[in-house]
C-alpha cells in the first residue's frame, strides 16, 4: 500500500470515528424526539398502560440505538488496531 493510500484509508477512519461519537453521543435523542412527534405518551402511570399504549417502543428503540452507538464505537477500535503499525 502506498502513503497516499494509507492516509486516504487514516483520514476515513478518522471521519468515521468522528460520526460514530457524534452518533454516541445523540442516539437516544433520535427515538425520543420520534416518540414526541408521533404523539406518543410522555407519561406512564402503569405497566399495563405501558403495553396497551405503545409507549414501550420509545424505551425500545432508545436501548437499540444505544447498542447501535456501542457497535459503531467497537468498529472504530478494530478499524484502528488494523492500521496501527
Amino acid at each position: 500500500m502506498t502513503k497516499a493510500e494509507d492516509k486516504e484509508i487514516g483520514r476515513r477512519v478518522a471521519l468515521f470515528a468522528r460520526a460514530a461519537d457524534l452518533f454516541d453521543r445523540l442516539a437516544v435523542f433520535l427515538p425520543l424526539a420520534i416518540a414526541f412527534l408521533n404523539g406518543w405518551p410522555t407519561e406512564v402511570k402503569s405497566y399495563q398502560e405501558l403495553v396497551v399504549s405503545g409507549a414501550w417502543k420509545g424505551f425500545l428503540s432508545c436501548a437499540l440505538y444505544q447498542l447501535a452507538a456501542f457497535a459503531l464505537k467497537r468498529a472504530v477500535e478494530f478499524a484502528k488496531s488494523d492500521l496501527a503499525p
